[in-house]
């Protein structure tokens, strides 16, 4: 089995979701599968990723260029930061196809927005007969250019009308034109999305892209090597951290970003302090810890003690985290996934969440954690304090639960059989 892999950059510096698709490269390969990635941004020295740039001819790199300085514009004027404007073919097929390494016999495309255009995935798959897989990071491949869709249903229909545009909303707006591009190309191929997630494998059940098309959920597969249970008297000295106090771990890339949702977790740590008003021995305990690229927490007044501990770069000091919790709070209220709920879970940590994203898999209320109610802080509040209530034998209990889980669903070598096991199927 011969698998090229498609996606923007392939590890480090923009999202999980680059992570994620180089991770499963790697899955792949270590499995005895011959597996290679064709990416725009190289950032690892796998011999393996091919960085199509380094065949761009010099016409390519000026209409590269050209093309990225109007998206920039494009994007500030007329666009909210999650809706994407495809740049068009600024390369031809024929630049992929030089740089293959081998005839695939599938291709798995991963985020590849500013790179690869769907006319491109299809002249590709017509050229190498190998059918596609879109490994869905986000809704972009539902949609006529937005990431998240929020409260919008214009992707169970033909789109059209953005709420994400600034200016120029029409039902023949640039919406509604990008998503005629994708159903056109996509009906032209043999794909079938690949979704991380129930929530996103119900939005693409109701997509009108992919209503009636393959689709196959698999999970994100995560290093069970270093995302595992450790001492956490351990960690806490590593990462500084006092051993004795109940830690509520809240990280994000972006602590701030609308969707992830920190206004919910706030309300949802007042709430809990005054449901511990009477309950001081547990109140007194709890320390909020935070992870991400933003450091001014100072401008939010937490009711309980607080340590920003910076952005953890790499598996081992992010794994740490995890380990050193008792609790993750996750409180995005649009996401596809987030990775760190399949981290967390993996570490045996129990998770609280909203109902969204890769929740409804691993977060199981009574389980592996609390899963509330969608934009609902009080209900989240609700699930802290039934979690911190418990006894020392039903939080082990919870925490081997959450391993066992984890392992039943993210661990790599269930992700890689899943994939190999879809690809023989269409053989």
């Amino acid at each position: 089995m011969k698998i090229l892999h498609l996606a923007t950059q392939d590890k480090g510096g923009g999202g999980g979701g680059f992570d994620a698709a180089y991770r499963l490269h790697c899955n792949m390969r270590s499995a005895g599968v011959e597996s290679a990635m064709i990416v725009f941004n190289k950032q690892s020295d796998d011999r393996q990723v091919i960085s199509i740039s380094n065949h761009f001819t010099l016409e390519d790199k000026l209409r590269w260029f050209l093309k990225k300085c109007s998206l920039r514009i494009h994007r500030r004027i007329y666009t909210s930061p999650y809706f994407i404007v495809e740049m068009g073919d600024f390369f031809p097929v024929s630049r992929l196809l030089a740089a293959l390494p081998f005839r695939p016999n599938a291709i798995i495309v991963h985020w590849v927005s500013t790179f690869i255009t769907t006319r491109i995935m299809r002249n590709l798959s017509l050229a190498t007969g190998a059918p596609l897989y879109w490994y869905m990071a986000d809704m972009a491949p539902l949609t006529g250019g937005c990431h998240y869709a929020f409260d919008c249903n214009g992707y169970k229909y033909e789109c059209g009308n953005c709420p994400q545009l600034q200016y120029g909303k029409s039902a023949n707006d640039i919406s509604h034109r990008q998503w005629k591009q994708k159903f056109d190309n996509f009906h032209a191929v043999n794909i079938t999305m690949v979704p991380a997630s129930s929530w996103l494998e119900r939005q693409t059940m109701e997509s009108s892209l992919f209503s009636s098309g393959s689709i196959r959920k698999i999970l994100l597969g995560i290093d069970s090597d270093i995302f595992k249970p450790v001492s956490q008297v351990m960690v806490r000295k590593l990462l500084d951290l006092p051993v004795d106090k109940t830690i509520l771990f809240f990280g994000a890339h972006n602590l701030f970003e609308e969707r992830k949702g920190i206004n919910y977790f706030l309300d949802a740590l007042n709430y809990l302090k005054a449901m511990l008003q009477k309950k001081k021995n547990i109140s007194e305990r709890i320390m909020i810890v935070t992870a991400g690229s933003e450091t001014n927490m100072d401008q939010y007044i937490l009711p309980f003690r607080h340590q920003h501990i910076g952005f953890l770069r790499g598996d081992d000091k992010l794994a740490a985290a995890y380990q050193a919790a008792n609790v993750f709070i996750c409180s995005s209220t649009e996401d596809s996934g987030p990775m760190m709920i399949n981290e967390s879970i993996l570490c045996g940590t129990p998770v609280i969440s909203f109902d969204m994203g890769v929740a409804p898999d691993l977060v199981h209320t009574g389980m592996t954690g609390y899963r509330a109610r969608l934009r609902d802080a009080q209900d989240m509040a609700k699930g802290l304090h039934d979690l911190l209530l418990m006894n020392s034998n039903s939080m082990n209990d919870m925490r081997d639960r959450c391993r066992k889980l984890g392992l039943k669903l993210c661990h790599p070598t269930v992700q890689v059989k899943a994939f190999l096991d879809m690809c023989t199927c269409e053989k």
